[in-house]
């Protein structure tokens, strides 16, 4: 069953609407995103109130949201503001008269509904289980640790990069500015006594627009090959050599950094001192970055509850779930694949030597290895390759996408192309390079066995005699097509594993 949904957000600066296709009341993905510049947090700091010509800006910008949300046949709209909306004295009436205008019933986050929704969004899109989290935010920053999704315990730093920014533009020297701020700093986060047990193993995690910003500066700096911010890995080193670049653009209001930020450089080095502050104060080495919000975190907990219900470690297949969910094919048979490629290479074991950790790989190859069709049927397997890198999929590093990616491609070995490994150089290895080719035939030969998508293949059984793999299929209907395509595996599954496969 299919809906479409829709979540209204009234932010700091900007008034947004969300426009949302579901299936099944468990899988989402967003069709459209509409956004408008409105300065309601500025003008409830001044006055304490909205004043009438601000509110005659919002309601417009919400009587067009909700003509938007009734020609695209909206089902279900939920709107949210941040908590900062509360600290308008004028703030019921306002929400009345949105409901009474639009019939937007608007709920009023907390600062512990943002902090919760905000790290549920992060951790949901990492494949950091275990850790410490903190946030970096225009006006509270948050840290806590957690265990499989579970907040263990957290303090909201009532502050954020607003407050600095006024800090800093104040007048004085700027070294006792930077230490109001630092003092300031310190005062909430002395009261985090779960930081004393962090060691080398505990894994830090966090988001928002400053660690993204950092995290891109990091990637054009270092020439990273990859175009992917959720679960970019920030080396201390290179966070260090950011903060020094934004420092050293200081105050200016007026200046940018092209292609990084919207916000000004003074707003940037805000922000930067900030996460200094936190990056310092956890002895962090690496950090990893996700690029999911507090908008993604509204989605999982009241848009589709399900994946709430979820444990972490099912965060993963639920992704590649998900994609498929929106993008396959209706005569799609990559569940069947998928299946079919974890019990080949648990069967093929001795032979293919592959550790553990190119099992995700594997399994973002499996479940995608027919994804290039959405492009074009015709070179479908290369066309693979960009799908995979471009899917956004959950739960798993930005290394281990990459190696499915090239898996997926490797379903042809013609496909390999020495050049292009090379520019990913600095991410993966010479082992890499013979694993994602063995990967990428045993994803064929999982294809061949259910080349009718029948499902006839329930289960096989391999035995190796000496330079030969028997492959035995345990079928519950005619299987002679697919152990036909499975023969026709042979000539690739020679040049990587130097045996020859006879399927019956």
């Amino acid at each position: 069953m299919t809906a479409k949904k829709a979540i209204v957000q009234i932010d700091h600066e900007n008034v947004n609407l969300i426009l949302i296709e579901c299936k099944d009341n468990l899988y989402f993905n967003i069709i459209d995103v509409f956004s408008d510049s409105i300065p309601l947090v500025e003008d409830i700091d001044k006055n304490g109130i909205l004043r009438p010509v601000l509110i005659k800006d919002l309601l417009k910008i919400l009587k067009m949201y909700r003509r938007i949300c009734d020609n695209n046949s909206i089902t279900e709209i939920y709107s949210y503001s941040g908590s900062f909306f509360a600290e308008a004295k004028n703030n019921k009436s306002i929400s009345e008269e949105i409901y009474n205008t639009c019939g937007f019933l608007l709920n009023i986050l907390t600062p512990e509904d943002e902090m919760k929704n905000t790290f549920i969004g992060a951790v949901n899109s990492s494949d950091v289980q275990k850790g410490v989290y903190f946030y970096v935010g225009s006006r509270f920053c948050y840290l806590l640790n957690f265990n499989r999704r579970n907040i263990l315990n957290s303090v909201i730093f009532p502050f954020g990069v607003f407050q600095v920014s006024k800090i800093l533009n104040s007048e004085g020297d700027l070294q006792a500015k930077k230490q109001e701020i630092s003092n300031l700093f310190n005062s909430y986060f002395s009261k985090a006594d779960f930081v004393k047990s962090i060691d080398e193993e505990t894994e830090i995690l966090s988001s928002g627009n400053t660690m993204l910003s950092i995290g891109k500066i990091a990637r054009k700096a270092t020439r990273y090959p990859l175009e992917m911010e959720n679960n970019y890995v920030l080396s201390l080193e290179n966070f260090n050599n950011v903060y020094s670049l934004v420092e050293g653009l200081g105050l200016d209001n007026t200046k940018k950094i092209k292609g990084i930020s919207s916000e000004s450089a003074d707003r940037v080095y805000a922000g930067a001192i900030l996460a200094k502050l936190f990056v310092d104060g956890l002895g962090a080495k690496q950090v990893s970055i996700s690029s999911d919000k507090l908008l993604d975190g509204l989605i999982s907990t009241t848009v589709i509850p399900a994946i709430n219900e979820r444990p972490l470690s099912d965060m993963f297949i639920y992704s590649l779930e998900n994609i498929s969910a929106f993008f396959s094919g209706p005569n799609s048979n990559n569940n069947k694949v998928y299946e079919l490629s974890i019990n080949v290479f648990k069967q093929l074991k001795v032979v293919h030597k592959l550790p553990r950790n190119y099992i995700k790989p594997l399994r973002i190859a499996g479940y995608l290895y027919d994804c290039g069709k959405r492009i074009n049927f015709d070179n479908a397997i290369k066309n693979s390759f960009e799908v995979i890198l471009n899917s956004k999929i959950k739960g798993a590093s930005q290394k281990e996408i990459l190696l499915g990616a090239f898996a997926c491609k490797l379903q042809d070995l013609d496909n390999f192309n020495l050049s292009e490994w090379v520019r990913y150089s600095s991410l993966v290895t010479e082992e890499d390079s013979v694993a994602v080719k063995k990967v990428g035939v045993l994803i064929q030969l999982s294809a061949a066995l259910d080349a009718s998508k029948s499902g006839a293949v329930d289960d096989l059984n391999c035995d190796i005699l000496g330079d030969s793999i028997i492959v035995k299929t345990i079928v519950n209907k005619e299987a002679d097509f697919e152990i036909k395509e499975a023969m026709k595996v042979n000539k690739n599954f020679k040049k990587v594993f130097t045996k020859f496969i006879e399927v019956i």
